[in-house]
């Protein structure tokens, strides 16, 4: 028998956050000076076009938008339309983030090594960023300071950043000694203390919108997002199957993220396998070559110097394939890499999958 769980999400209705209210919310972008640079999620997350239409009074004419893509591919225009809602015209002023330009500013270097080099745009002025909060499986959850650092920083930037994810601690559902979220606060908070910054973090899959500082919106906004998507498990499962959900499919590299995930509720020997449709494939130039060393084991790079992008997924991966069955059900041939034919079901099926964690009770 096949069990199909779906994260059920409960809708509280706030006036747009806890830490201000819509109307100081609206004052405060009111009293912003000059043109108000709007940092958005690129097309991977969830939309925050709802966010946005609130704003909108304040925001029209005033207001230029930057999608925060790191070092994604840009934003299509069907994306854009989805991100930035019917309030907004489409020829309002935007872009997407290049991190490999040339433009960016260093604005110093946080205390693990990272070189803090951000888009000229949110130093030249008023910052509000609107975005949404869910798990993520290495920096702890998404959202807050990840639209500044690696939303709208430099691939070298990114880089050194993600190195950490190599390291103890980069867990998805973790903050506390999590060497990934704790060194995106510290840049995040140099730039904090440069630019005007407003922040808009919407939990994903709710109503909620936590509104104020960088640092106090996002926690709140995380001990809800760990109540709403953190899934509580009695004990570990022996056949899974995973489905990203929404916007993750697009391509393999979005959509192992709920492998990533989830893998840790499998036990020792058991089947995982991912499903997801994958239109754009790989989806990332870098998953030929992580997905190909995954194959043995794969050894943590010493520096951030010697880490190439993906390396620290290429760990996890290896680490997963040697220690359970894992294998896809998309649109991309995996057996070239040397995964197994799928099983044709599994007792348990986890819907979306990329924007939930499993709590293990004990």
């Amino acid at each position: 028998m096949v069990r199909i769980f779906s994260v059920v999400f409960i809708t509280v209705v706030y006036p747009l956050g806890e830490v201000m209210s819509i109307f100081e919310i609206l004052d405060k972008i009111t009293s912003m000076k000059g043109i108000i640079t709007v940092v958005v999620n690129d097309g991977t997350r969830p939309s925050p076009c709802r966010q946005l239409a609130e704003l909108y009074p304040v925001l029209k004419g005033r207001a230029r938008f930057i999608f925060a893509t790191g070092t994604h591919r840009t934003v299509t225009n069907e994306e854009k339309q989805k991100i930035l809602g019917e309030a907004f015209s489409p020829d309002v002023p935007s872009f997407s983030h290049d991190c490999d330009d040339g433009t960016h500013i260093n604005i110093g270097t946080t205390s693990r090594g990272t070189e803090v080099e951000i888009h000229p745009w949110l130093l030249e002025g008023p910052v509000v960023a609107v975005n949404t909060v869910e798990p993520h499986y290495f920096a702890g959850f998404t959202g807050g300071r990840k639209s500044f650092l690696p939303g709208v920083s430099s691939r070298k930037t990114v880089l050194q950043n993600h190195f950490l994810a190599c390291l103890p601690g980069a867990l998805p559902g973790k903050l506390a000694g999590n060497p990934v979220h704790e060194d995106m606060m510290e840049g995040a908070g140099m730039l904090s203390r440069m630019t005007e910054i407003l922040m808009l973090n919407g939990v994903s899959g709710t109503d909620k919108t936590f509104c104020g500082p960088l640092d106090s919106s996002f926690y709140d906004a995380c001990s809800v997002a760990a109540i709403e998507h953190g899934i509580s498990l009695s004990e570990k499962y022996s056949s899974l199957e995973v489905r990203p959900g929404r916007s993750l499919e697009v391509s393999l590299y979005q959509a192992m993220k709920a492998v990533f995930m989830w893998e840790g509720a499998v036990k020792d020997g058991g089947k995982l396998v991912l499903c997801a449709s994958c239109p754009e494939g790989l989806g990332a130039r870098q998953m030929e070559r992580l997905l190909s060393s995954s194959s043995a084991s794969v050894c943590v790079p010493r520096s951030s110097e010697e880490y190439l992008l993906g390396d620290h997924a290429a760990i996890r991966l290896s680490r997963i394939r040697n220690r359970i069955d894992l294998s896809f059900r998309t649109g991309v041939d995996m057996q070239r890499f040397g995964f197994n034919s799928p099983p044709p079901m599994c007792e348990t099926v986890i819907e979306d999958a990329g924007f939930s964690y499993p709590v293990m009770e004990a």
